[in-house]
């Protein structure tokens, strides 16, 4: 019986609890939204009683952050709900633990991690872990992927216009947060007084001058001038002019000087980033941590591009680590302004790294220094593995009992734990015989979400039986590395 308060299912939206009935329509709030919608198309759901309530304060799990996050999985990308991520990573409450560890203890030991797998090893998960825990435990995060054609490390000023657009923040205790460089800017303004003192920002002519020039603006997101003054300190080179001019009108007469783009000028804008980083650290923030992904993109560089690109990694990999007094000063084409030797007064920033396996990776016992810059010292370098088959298992159960839960009534057959464990020793027996380095395991977390898809995407009812064998055909393809549509 449809009434007040009790939990429906409609069959377009899901999953709801209806508000008000008034004749033959009836209001429920599905995923947050009031709709109505007539009576006849909803069907009661019972309520269980078996579960335990989440713990005070816990984010709860509605039934559209699962149906996103298990969109997710079948498509084989990351969850972009954070707690979410966790929760659908195998081992991830571990991974998570270890990450959390690793960050408390970088501003005394330092910070840099380059996680090494071959294709489909789960680096870009990995470095989606480590931005979520990082903005849950209070960092600043900045991530890119490096690309040939746009961040490109042989010129270091793409990778800070990359880097600064891929600011995210974490939410503050009063609820309130920051959602990019410009919002930055505003908080800049707001505590001038306390981050006006800073000693790298004090001798850093860039922020230095361009943010006591902003001061004298208006900090306004419908002026499109101001925008473009603020996004000149955020690395978009060719909007000097529009600083100038604004400021220059407004009453600020000290010069503003270009930022270089000469080919050369790793260690200008690492020194940039260090001052970020000292800012969001003045701020409140615990820190700014930088995650780069595809650092193989390297490898294929000519001769110039590749040192010019290495030496910029160089710094950036010093700015992360203790100091190290056996490395000579890195190569620098601009010296125009007496920058402190910033290198040797860290660690700044935590810095996390994804290289796909290479000719130059495969032996560890050769010296950390000549096989990449980026690594210090051995403890720097993890190599990801595939998951123990017992733990891919484990985790596909409770990834088919979620989708029970939450997708709905067609997952009714799922509600048979006894066929969820059937399923999952399926995929488990076919995940056993695929070599390790052939296991792709992006497709394994996409197998898992194959039983509910198939159920999902037709009308017509499935038996167990059918449904394991569908399941295990296209789990035997996928260890043949042949897909079920490659047929």
């Amino acid at each position: 019986m449809i009434e007040e308060g009790v939990q429906v299912e409609h069959l377009e939206f899901g999953v709801g609890r209806v508000v008000s009935i008034f004749g033959d329509i009836a209001t429920v709030n599905f995923f947050g939204e009031p709709l109505d919608v007539e009576i006849d198309e909803l069907q009661p759901r019972p309520e269980s009683t078996g579960e335990a309530l989440p713990p005070q304060g816990a984010q709860h799990i509605t039934d559209l952050a699962f149906r996103k996050a298990f969109e997710a999985v079948n498509l084989g990308v990351v969850p972009a709900d954070p707690q979410r991520l966790v929760e659908l990573t195998i081992g991830g409450e571990e991974v998570a633990d270890e990450v959390a560890q690793v960050l408390q203890d970088a501003p005394s030991t330092g910070i840099g991690r380059i996680y090494m797998g071959y294709y489909g090893s789960g680096k870009s998960h990995q470095l989606s872990v480590i931005k979520s825990v990082a903005l849950r435990d209070g960092w600043v995060t900045a991530s890119l992927e490096l690309d040939p054609k746009a961040a490109d490390p042989a010129k270091p000023s793409t990778v800070y216009q990359a880097l600064t657009s891929g600011l995210e923040f974490p939410v503050r205790a009063d609820g309130t947060r920051s959602y990019d460089f410009f919002d930055l800017v505003k908080e800049i303004r707001d505590n001038w007084a306390a981050v006006s003192t800073l000693p790298y920002l004090k001798r850093s002519p860039w922020f230095g001058q361009g943010l006591r020039a902003l001061l004298y603006l208006t900090h306004r997101r419908d002026d499109a001038d101001y925008v473009s003054a603020v996004n000149w300190l955020a690395g978009q080179m060719k909007q000097i002019r529009t600083i100038r001019s604004l400021s220059w009108r407004a009453g600020f007469k000290d010069k503003i000087p270009p930022m270089p783009q000469n080919k050369n000028t790793g260690i200008v804008y690492a020194y940039n980033i260090v001052v970020l980083h000292e800012i969001v650290k003045a701020l409140g923030y615990k820190g700014l941590a930088i995650i780069i992904d595809e650092a193989e993109h390297v490898r294929t560089y000519s001769v110039n591009r590749y040192l010019r690109a290495n030496n910029f990694l160089d710094v950036l990999a010093r700015c992360a680590h203790l100091p190290r007094n056996d490395l000579k000063n890195p190569e620098n084409d601009y010296e125009h302004f007496n920058l402190p030797p910033f290198w040797r007064e860290g660690p700044h920033f935590a810095l996390f790294v994804g290289l796909t396996e290479g000719a130059d990776t495969q032996d560890l016992r050769r010296k950390v220094g000549e096989m990449s810059v980026l690594i210090h010292d051995d403890d720097d370098v993890v190599r990801l593995s595939p998951p123990s088959a017992a733990a891919y298992e484990s985790w596909t159960v409770e990834f088919l009992v979620g989708c029970a839960d939450r997708l709905g009534s067609k997952m009714r057959l799922l509600a048979d734990r006894t066929l969820v464990a059937r399923i999952a020793q399926t995929l488990r027996h076919n995940f056993e015989q695929t070599p390790t380095d052939e296991l792709i395991l992006r497709n394994w977390t996409k197998l898992a979400g194959f039983a509910p898809a198939v159920l999902l995407s037709h009308e017509r009812g499935f038996g167990a039986d059918e449904l394991v064998e569908l399941v295990d055909s296209a789990a035997r393809q996928v260890a043949g590395e042949m897909l079920p549509w490659d047929e």
